[in-house]
């Protein structure tokens, strides 16, 4: 029995590890689209295609689109697709438009504390004080990745405030995803949550002074297809899946892997250079990983 306990474990952080990797492949992906759409386009493109992909494989398998369910459910579709996906998106790319990228990658880290204490408080759910600590060597070891004595460190008060916000919400995602984990299936989760994201996000276009920022090639083309393949795809259907088998605050410990993932497709795909700071967040995000994963507990 607890050796079944802990391979279902096993199999929950290595789906939320893989949701950080190519959610941090991602960051590279759109650091190269953003030369190319705006922002908020940007977003509505890939939350749009990314649920399309997502109905046309729930068509293949010949699995329904609209789940099934109770008005509790539709409920946490909702709040999910609004509140866990497209306002913390809008929020957070407001808020990285008036602060330094150094600023910005250290407060977008206050989404794993902020799912913990939701998890503790809408969930009931209670890490150790062992996994406590490990939670905070991980957020420490994102930081610490994130952070590059060549970068600016300025900031705007409304910028922190909005990337804070956005934070939150990214956090508070994993509540209601957890509470649809298992019960609607993974797919129509991820459908469902992007094409409600998109219809919030939309409207919002109205008021851009432009979408475009640069010149469209077949390049672009290819990595846009690669970063909704990837990180809209692939990133939101692992960590659906992953959820099932682990509580909401593992999922967010792990998912607070994802700069060291950033970083290294950054030094792949961008030729950025690695500090030593950063190699010392790297190894502090690996004893953190370590100390969570030896806690035990059911899902």
């Amino acid at each position: 029995m607890k050796k079944a306990r802990a391979g279902v474990r096993l199999r929950g952080f290595l789906s939320l590890s893989a949701t950080a990797c190519v959610f941090g492949l991602g960051v590279v992906l759109a650091k190269l689209l953003t030369g190319v759409f705006s922002p908020v386009f940007l977003a509505c493109l890939a939350l749009g295609c990314g649920g399309l992909l997502i109905t046309l494989l729930l068509l293949i398998t010949r699995r329904p689109l609209l789940p099934t369910a109770s008005w509790a459910i539709w409920g946490n579709l909702l709040v999910l697709g609004v509140f866990g996906t497209a306002l913390p998106l809008v929020l957070v790319i407001a808020g990285f438009t008036l602060t330094s990228a150094v600023v910005s990658g250290v407060l977008i880290q206050a989404q794993g504390p902020a799912a913990v204490l939701l998890a503790a408080l809408m969930l009931r759910e209670r890490p150790s004080l062992a996994q406590l600590i490990g939670i905070a060597i991980i957020i420490l070891g994102g930081v610490l990745v994130v952070v590059r004595p060549d970068l600016s460190f300025q900031a705007d008060a409304l910028g922190v405030a909005l990337v804070l916000a956005g934070a939150v919400g990214y956090g508070f995602a994993l509540i209601p995803a957890k509470r649809l984990a298992g019960k609607v299936d993974t797919l129509q989760v991820s459908a469902m949550r992007f094409l409600i994201g998109v219809i919030f996000v939309a409207p919002l276009l109205y008021f851009q002074p432009a979408l475009m920022t640069g010149a469209i090639s077949w390049e672009t083309v290819a990595v846009f297809a690669l970063y909704v393949l990837t990180s809209y795809c692939a990133g939101y259907i692992l960590q659906q899946d992953g959820l099932r088998f682990l509580k909401a605050w593992e999922a967010a410990a792990t998912l607070q892997t994802l700069p060291v993932f950033a970083a290294l497709f950054a030094v792949l795909i961008l030729h950025e250079t690695v500090a030593p700071l950063q190699i010392a967040g790297v190894l502090a995000v690996i004893v953190g990983g370590i100390i969570i994963a030896r806690g035990g507990g059911d899902a």
